[in-house]
């Protein structure tokens, strides 16, 4: 076998296979929603038809066959390098249309058609030479047109999301152009007869699937993220809660000054939480420890002297994700201090700066619970909160401890001693330290 066939053979077969190990995998994938999975197969096919055209055309340029057939071959090619970005278009923006993108196509496609009847964009001489016309660049000039069109898309894109992933498909297009000037200016860089850039389309075949399992993921976890923030909101709102507070109003029907006051601090709280379930993004301190100020205000109408309050917030200029605190105050009186025998108890919210965090501290003299260390524990899962806590967890601390990793990679731990309370700590890293979050919910 002819050495260049044999090396045109070596490249072009894993090219192919990793085609069509992709098609299988978008085909039997039903993350991918149907449109996009369209879009995906039309790149899938065009980027096979480009690798059975270079190993065709390395054939018949090795054989010196009929220059015909090669000049057909390279209309295809010219024809379908542009129609793949306009495709990478599609996925990105599956509303637009994409008008103008798909006109400049088919202009490009006629342009190279002359090359049946002309020498005005390209021709292969009898001897199986390719040489460039006055419009032997077409394809190049339209697709960096679309090219930019598609630059635009991505950066309005990533305006909307805010999400780093949206930038992979800028790093596909950018594969295609540093492959195109390669393949078209440094000849000598080439790999034998395969162009450069038949490589870099494939791949980013593979890296725009992988781009959209991504915005899967991410939705996928937004839903649960959402999904979490309601099950909070409907344990804080539990019916019993509802009638405790509308019973401490009752009972200041004839003192109308302290019931308009504790009327005005439930319909906070309620407006607050019900506020916070539209929040996918971390909200601000003073908002968070508002609604707190709600919610122990009616439990110290409620408990009366048996309950005592400390707060000492220092720290209010950061973000946290809903909820955070009010989780930590409800699990303190709930499962903590009105488990004492004699019911009484007191609860203390601090919230201080360090460094590179920010800290919130919940602190309880309730009952506690039994550790093998008696030390911070960090709360690793769920098996092991239901193990420790038993009851205490309640739905909350599992939820917050994962909406904290999530958006603001900020961790949670507990050090607690049987019968002498428990402290809840939460860190949050500052922007400034470095610490940045681990799926970008950034603003912590």
């Amino acid at each position: 076998m002819n050495p260049m066939m044999q090396t045109e053979l070596n490249i072009v077969i894993p090219l192919a296979m990793e085609i069509a190990g992709l098609a299988l995998a978008v085909f039997i994938d039903p993350h991918i929603p149907q449109k996009k999975r369209r879009i995906l197969f039309l790149i899938i096919l065009m980027s096979a038809i480009l690798v059975l055209d270079e190993f065709f055309d390395c054939y018949i340029e090795i054989k010196g066959s009929n220059y015909i057939i090669r000049t057909i071959i390279d209309i295809l090619d010219y024809s379908i390098r542009p129609a793949i970005i306009v495709l990478f278009c599609c996925i990105v923006d599956t509303e637009g249309k994409h008008l103008i993108d798909w006109i400049l196509v088919v202009i490009n496609t006629i342009v190279h058609m002359t090359a049946l009847f002309s020498h005005v964009c390209f021709w292969i001489t009898e001897d199986n030479y390719f040489i460039r016309g006055p419009l032997g660049y077409t394809s190049h000039v339209i697709s960096v047109i679309i090219i930019i069109h598609f630059v635009y898309l991505v950066f309005r894109l990533y305006g909307s999301s805010r999400k780093v992933e949206s930038f992979i498909p800028a790093v596909c297009v950018l594969l295609i152009i540093i492959t195109t000037i390669t393949d078209s200016f440094g000849g000598e860089l080439r790999f034998f007869q395969v162009a450069m850039l038949l490589p870099a389309i494939v791949n980013s075949c593979v890296f725009l699937y992988i781009w959209l399992h991504l915005q899967f993921v991410r939705e996928y976890e937004n839903d649960i993220m959402a999904q979490q923030r309601i099950n909070i909101m409907v344990s804080q709102m539990k019916p019993h809660f509802i009638y405790n507070s509308l019973t401490v109003i009752g009972s200041y029907l004839n003192e109308p000054q302290k019931a308009e006051e504790a009327l005005e601090n439930f319909t906070g709280f309620l407006r607050g939480s019900v506020d916070l379930l539209d929040s996918t993004e971390c909200i601000p301190a003073v908002q968070e420890f508002k609604t707190v100020d709600h919610f122990l205000y009616l439990e110290k109408e409620r408990f009366g002297d048996k309950l005592n309050v400390e707060l000492d917030i220092k720290d209010t200029d950061y973000k946290m994700p809903a909820f955070t605190v009010q989780t930590l105050v409800e699990n303190a009186i709930s499962h903590g201090i009105r488990h004492n025998k004699n019911g009484r108890g007191t609860l203390i919210v601090k919230s201080y700066e360090l460094d590179k965090e920010h800290v919130i501290e919940v602190q309880d003299d309730g009952v506690g619970f039994k550790t093998e260390t008696n030390e911070a524990m960090k709360i690793d899962n769920k098996t092991n909160i239901e193990q420790e806590m038993e009851g205490r967890s309640h739905i909350g601390l599992v939820n917050l401890k994962e909406r904290l990793e999530y958006m603001c990679n900020g961790t949670l731990s507990i050090q607690s001693q049987q019968g002498n309370g428990t402290i809840v700590k939460v860190t949050i890293p500052k922007k400034s330290g470095g610490a940045g979050s681990k799926h970008e919910c950034i603003d912590c």
